[in-house]
């Protein structure tokens, strides 16, 4: 009696992204599920803008770790101060000294991320210019240096769209990437992440569609899932976008 296989779906792209799940369909073919989004912040008949809020930290936390590390390097500091005399008083101040400047640098880097990082770095998608534009807040490790703001921008006709699964701790579930391509090839050049879900990967798939549909000049509606925003209460927005770029990400030819 002969044996009958599934052939398991395979990744087309060049690399895959890593812990891939899905593919979805080319963003100039008919889409396979309705489209939906779960935010949506504009939309008319030139341009499109989806949020993306940084919703895997405790706000919070970051804020209390930031006092409570102040608290620490000052009482480092007084510590090796008061510590300074006899023998030992020279290793004590530069232990002081040191333990207070790591302690500062943690409560730098906490209030930095509090008061000075967006809650939200859009997408920008132009149906005039057939365009992709992402807002990138780049942050790094050290906070005494200035982390800057970037636009990227993409033919949308290169950008195919991956599915992944996240098992880190701080950032676990489905993950919806955007892969760009070279011009006719399945071979990645850089990726992009547009949207996640802890739990689901359905809502991706809807969130995909919906950008394909909008970006084939078909109709859609401004109906997304959550009318409000996660970050209400957060004391910073995302930056304005720079002249030229709003001008080009808003406008048609």
């Amino acid at each position: 009696m002969p044996l009958f296989t599934i052939d398991e779906p395979q990744p087309r792209l060049n690399p895959p992204v890593k812990n891939w799940r899905e593919d979805m369909p080319e963003n100039h073919e008919p889409q396979l599920v309705p489209p939906k989004l779960r935010w949506l912040t504009a939309l008319n008949d030139t341009f499109i803008e989806v949020p993306r809020y940084s919703t895997e930290v405790s706000w919070v936390g970051v804020f209390l770790s930031g006092i409570m590390s102040s608290i620490l390097a000052i009482g480092f500091g007084v510590f090796g101060l008061f510590m300074q005399e006899g023998v030992d008083g020279y290793w004590m101040i530069v232990m002081g000294a040191t333990g207070a400047f790591g302690l500062f640098t943690l409560a730098f880097f906490a209030l930095k991320v509090y008061f000075v990082q967006p809650r939200v770095q859009p997408l920008r998608l132009n149906r005039k210019h057939q365009r992709i534009y992402i807002y990138e807040y780049n942050r790094s490790r050290l906070p005494w240096l200035k982390w800057p703001t970037t636009i990227r921008s993409y033919d949308w006709a290169d950008v195919r769209g991956e599915i992944r699964y996240s098992s880190d701790r701080y950032n676990m579930g489905f993950q919806l990437f955007g892969s760009v391509c070279e011009p006719g090839t399945n071979k990645v050049v850089t990726r992009f992440l547009i949207a996640k879900e802890r739990s689901s990967q359905e809502m991706l798939c809807q969130i995909w569609s919906y950008l394909s549909v909008y970006m084939q000049h078909d109709s859609v509606t401004a109906d997304p899932v959550e009318t409000g925003r996660p970050d209400d209460w957060c004391p910073r927005k995302a930056d304005r976008w720079p002249d030229d770029m709003e001008r080009e990400s808003t406008t048609a030819p």
